[in-house]
């Protein structure tokens, strides 16, 4: 049996990219001399891809998911915080479990302008080098130009 059960559209963010983005991130990490988590999601704020680096702090997965989250749900960097009453953001993030966390270090990920995700990055250091992590790992997002 051959049938495909879901098929991924063109402009999606596929499980390559994203981990291709945690790894970008992580090795800016490293070059900065930080222990971060990392977390990659599509638009709805669903988890493609995460890592935690060896020594992060326990809390920071639930930061860098929140991150991620915030930035995918809003189409904002993961501080904004949306109006209160937001429909679309509240049914999202209750249904999914998931708490945005609205705090520097996340940041949408697009593709010729069409939100396809969101990147969040979680340290015990500062909120610049979250965001600077999260911003290496995104400024190189590929352009697809075929189908899966």
């Amino acid at each position: 049996m051959n049938a495909r059960v879901s098929m991924v559209d063109a402009g999606e963010l596929t499980l390559e990219e994203a981990t291709a983005i945690v790894g970008r991130a992580v090795t800016e990490a490293r070059r900065l001399g930080i222990t971060v988590s990392v977390a990659v999601c599509g638009p709805q704020g669903r988890l493609v891809a995460f890592s935690k680096m060896d020594g992060a702090g326990c809390m920071t997965a639930r930061g860098a998911i929140g991150k991620a989250v915030a930035s995918a749900v809003s189409g904002e960097p993961s501080e904004f915080m949306p109006p209160p009453g937001d429909d679309l953001y509240c049914s999202v993030v209750e249904g999914e479990g998931t708490a945005a966390f609205h705090e520097r270090g996340g940041i949408p990920l697009r593709r010729h302008g069409t939100l396809i995700g969101a990147i969040g990055v979680y340290g015990e250091a500062s909120l610049e080098q979250d965001v600077a992590c999260a911003t290496a790992a995104a400024w190189r997002m590929p352009v697809k130009t075929g189908t899966a």
